[in-house]
């Protein structure tokens, strides 16, 4: 019963402001529509995964949570960096996040 409350909140707090972060970030650099489709099937392969850890490991899920939801944590971290869907997805999100520290 925990495990899925905690699923449901890993979904609410860390999936959703994931994707529209890709969708903004995505829009901030003039991405064509083809980066969001990409973003899409990397997610359709990620979100399993994730969900399984986030019922699995309170303690990863709210640090995960607290990390997304504060800032202190990139949503580029949960994903996968050998996944061929979400490295490009990844590299805009780092890319987009170090102009802005620039700026």
């Amino acid at each position: 019963m925990i495990s899925n409350l905690l699923a449901a909140l890993f979904a609410t707090f860390a999936l959703g402001p994931l994707q529209a972060e890709i969708e903004r970030h995505a829009a901030a650099a003039g991405q064509p529509v083809e980066i969001i489709r990409q973003s899409q099937a990397c997610l359709s392969s990620e979100v399993p995964a994730l969900t399984r850890r986030a019922s699995e490991d309170t303690f990863w899920t709210i640090s995960i949570v607290i990390g997304l939801s504060t800032g202190w944590s990139s949503p580029a971290n949960l994903l996968d960096k050998s996944n061929p869907d979400c490295a490009p997805i990844i590299k805009l999100i780092q890319g987009t996040e170090e102009a802005a520290d620039e700026a």
